[in-house]
């Protein structure tokens, strides 16, 4: 799948650079190759090294800026890694990026050692609003094709028919969508001839961000649900069968059991939810989850004896 780099401008006051990933639209279809990491380089012996890897969704990250104690900092590869010679000390990791909630933890680094730091990415839509615009065409260019255009992002969806393919179109569609800054997707389908198509752009607050798709004339669907699947064991590692988990939106709320194995699968619309854990004997758990369409979200959770 081919999807035009979006172009936008971040605010002045971020140390951070963001693109969007291809690895972000390869994970609709296949899985994320290896690539090198970056910052990795050789090193004095009384240094550590602090390593992990940047995800949203489960997906990797990349071009995010992880700083040390504000100071140095690294960029997330395109696999979502990101790796940091370091003398020996207490560091604070941050990572704050336009579109993500800010995260940061404590860390030690010794001599000779190497730390694991994982974030597990939250995207946040600010309280400003921008435009996005939308232009189906064929992979390798040409006119517009008319199609469904659905956009995704800070818990809803909008979705309409763009018979010019292009979203506005000067007659039917004046303006573009107006939605909330932030990371917005957009997934083109029901096209006679071609297979659906992808594409992930940043809106910034009183911007007009353009998103260009580009349908590839193979047949290629990409589901409007995502799956939720996952793993609940106690702090031994050991399944913990016919845990009760919920799903919850504001508005709802799917219960589904565990597995003898401990495990679950649900097939969920695209959007954020609150995953709830709970079984006799264990404390609760709550934490959030992104679903994707088009993608299976792995959420393994460990729950504590009471």
């Amino acid at each position: 799948m081919t999807a035009c780099t979006s172009q936008y401008t971040m605010h002045a006051d971020r140390r951070t650079f963001i693109q969007r990933s291809s690895l972000v639209t390869a994970g609709l279809f296949a899985a994320a190759g290896s690539t090198n990491v970056v910052g990795a380089a050789s090193q004095p012996a009384e240094t550590g090294r602090v390593e992990g890897r940047l995800t949203y969704g489960g997906l990797p990250v990349e071009d995010v800026t992880v700083t040390f104690d504000g100071e140095r900092d690294t960029q997330s590869a395109s696999n979502g890694s990101y790796d940091q010679a370091l003398e020996p000390g207490t560091y604070t990791l941050a990572v704050d990026a336009d579109g993500y909630v800010r995260d940061s933890r404590e860390i030690e680094v010794e001599s000779e050692g190497a730390v694991t730091a994982d974030f597990d990415l939250q995207r946040e839509w600010g309280p400003g609003e921008g435009e996005l615009d939308v232009a189906v065409i064929e992979e390798g260019g040409g006119s517009t094709i008319e199609s469904r255009v659905t956009v995704y992002g800070n818990g809803e969806e909008h979705s309409v028919i763009a018979p010019d393919g292009r979203v506005p179109d000067e007659d039917r569609w004046t303006r573009g969508f107006v939605v909330s800054e932030g990371w917005w997707e957009v997934r083109v389908s029901d096209v006679d001839g071609y297979g659906d198509g992808y594409d992930e752009v940043y809106v910034e607050a009183d911007e007009s961000v353009r998103s260009l798709v580009e349908l590839p004339t193979e047949a290629r669907t990409i589901h409007g649900d995502g799956w939720l699947s996952g793993t609940v064991t106690d702090d031994d590692g050991e399944p913990i069968p016919n845990a009760m988990v919920r799903i919850k939106t504001d508005r709802s709320t799917m219960i589904e059991p565990t597995t003898e194995a401990g495990e679950f699968t649900v097939e969920l619309p695209h959007g954020q939810y609150t995953l709830d854990i709970s079984e006799d004997g264990y404390e609760r758990l709550e934490t959030d989850v992104a679903v994707r369409f088009g993608r299976v979200t792995e959420r393994d959770v460990t729950l504590e004896a009471e």
